[in-house]
């Protein structure tokens, strides 16, 4: 398409009328579920985290790194 092809388009007033009635309902949404697989994710790795700190085995007296 030439710039000139494109200046010529019709405009689909419907759908400009549609994007301003449901931009405002889809924003929040997008935000708030964005927000809350954020979250999400967070939280899971923090589990991970936890759960690899508390099963980490024990440090020996037979370790060399073991200071006591």
């Amino acid at each position: 398409m030439t710039a000139i092809e494109i200046s010529m388009r019709k405009l689909n007033q419907f759908m400009v009328l549609q994007w301003l009635i449901f931009f405002p309902l889809i924003l929040p949404l997008s935000i708030a579920s964005g927000a809350l697989r954020g979250i999400k994710h967070a939280f899971l790795g923090l589990v991970g985290q936890i759960r690899n700190d508390i099963m980490l085995p024990l440090i020996h007296e037979d370790n060399q790194d073991f200071f006591a």
